[in-house]
């Protein structure tokens, strides 16, 4: 499996009716995988590392997710961090569920090993009702390469499982346990799936394959650990949305989508999004495209989100693209652009724009801040696009300082696999943006000169 997943257009979910377990006994199979082991092409190899929290189709056809990834791809360096977490909860489906994944790089003695670690905790799911309901997963994919072989080894731990309300007795969770959900289906913890550079291990894997429901599968806690080739060119990217930073009330990215370090085109979904009174989207689609080529290589990111309401109606789109794109040619500099961003009906305040927003267009919201439209951040081997970007300046909905991001997408191309980082998140970027438009600003305040006095931050 790759760190980017192939997907088709959602289809709705239904509701599954419970069966009868027989006799009150649940069975369990269990089928042993050892630890992988692979030649290694000669040092170093880049990573490619990914981990999720959810993921569900119906019938082959992906619904939702990855949700709330953490991924780190196209790179041979160490000692770098990804991080992602919330609360994931899907209508009919699955709900309570807090999630945390993280990957990290890392050279360890002897003789600077690559380390690829990725991890995903979950706290508590209750599935369809109560069909399935579990706490405390823990789950854990390793690869290594020492130069001459990749080892790699998956683990889970799990606190508590029960099945239709009987609790199914754990201990210590063999590979690829097996247990099945009598008339509708089956559960596989602990499956371990080994690939030739390293390892995929997701701790709770849901099939029905019977009843009104047939053809649902879900994915909890899923990691995966592997190295790749250097390809000629290194592209990395991601595309993603929401982001909310708003101290506790914080939301990290809930669907993004990296560009494949190997090539191809992959992308993930999520039926949408529902933050009452701060955020709601219809369906949102993040796209990774990488085409390798030699000398030259084309890459690009693209976040397509339809049905944009944030803030009870302050900012409304029918539809948001938001595109990075980069070619690059082997020790030349790359070329960079955002071809493809485009706005469909959107509003700000009131007022329709145009399809073409100019580039860090800036609109002040009287009584919370203001917005900048395809705000664009670029580096000389990077370029992150961000369709709407909000700074929150008077309290109200959401603290002052906040930053909601919507529709991020970014691309980079290096010779050496050093990763495009996002643009700072803080006090200064934000204030700096605002620079110039003091008066716009406070316009609506109730004392206009001791605003201008004290400048933007107020």
């Amino acid at each position: 499996m790759r760190s980017s997943l192939r997907v088709a257009p959602r289809v709705g979910l239904r509701r599954l009716t419970a069966g009868v377990v027989s006799g009150g006994v649940l069975a369990v199979t269990m089928v042993g995988v050892g630890v992988g082991a692979a030649q290694a092409v000669p040092n170093p190899l880049a990573y490619e590392q990914f981990a999720y929290a959810t993921q569900v189709s119906v019938g082959g056809t992906l619904t939702s997710g990855p949700t709330f990834p953490a991924g780190i791809s196209c790179t041979t360096l160490p000692g770098l961090l990804s991080t992602g977490g919330g609360v994931v909860d899907i209508p009919g489906l699955l709900t309570g569920t807090a999630v945390f994944q993280s990957a990290s790089t890392s050279e360890q003695a002897p003789n600077n090993r690559q380390v690829a670690v990725t991890r995903s905790t979950v706290a508590s799911v209750n599935l369809l009702g109560g069909l399935v309901a579990l706490t405390g997963l823990g789950v854990t994919s390793t690869a290594v390469n020492n130069g001459t072989t990749i080892s790699s080894n998956g683990a889970v731990s799990l606190g508590s499982l029960s099945v239709l309300g009987i609790g199914i007795p754990l201990g210590s969770i063999g590979a690829n346990t097996v247990i099945p959900i009598p008339l509708l289906g089956s559960i596989t913890l602990n499956e371990q799936t080994l690939l030739p550079t390293g390892i995929r291990t997701v701790g709770v894997h849901v099939r029905i394959t019977a009843g009104p429901n047939a053809g649902l599968d879900l994915v909890i806690g899923s990691t995966q650990s592997r190295f790749l080739p250097k390809p000629p060119v290194f592209l990395t990217g991601l595309a993603y949305s929401n982001l909310i930073a708003a101290g506790p009330i914080s939301v990290k990215p809930l669907i993004a989508q990296s560009v494949p370090c190997n090539g191809g085109t992959y992308t993930s979904n999520l039926v949408g999004i529902s933050l009452p009174g701060l955020l709601t989207t219809g369906v949102i689609s993040a796209t990774g495209t990488a085409v390798l080529g030699n000398p030259t290589s084309i890459g690009s990111s693209r976040l397509n989100l339809a049905g944009l309401n944030l803030l009870n109606g302050l900012i409304t789109a029918s539809a948001i693209t938001s595109q990075a794109n980069a070619s690059k040619t082997t020790n030349l500099p790359p070329t960079l652009n955002a071809a493809g961003t485009q706005f469909v009906d959107l509003t700000v305040a009131g007022i329709h724009l145009p399809v073409s927003v100019a580039p860090n267009t800036f609109i002040p919201l009287p009584g919370l801040g203001y917005v900048v439209l395809n705000r664009q951040v670029q580096t000389a081997t990077s370029l992150e696009v961000r369709a709407v970007e909000v700074v929150v300046q008077v309290a109200g909905v959401l603290p002052v300082g906040a930053v909601v991001r919507l529709g991020v997408a970014s691309i980079g191309a290096t010779d050496n696999g050093v990763p495009p980082a996002s643009a700072p998140l803080d006090a200064h970027d934000s204030l700096a943006l605002s620079i110039g438009h003091d008066a716009e600003l406070c316009a609506s305040s109730p004392d206009p000169a001791k605003c201008l006095a004290v400048g933007p931050s107020l």
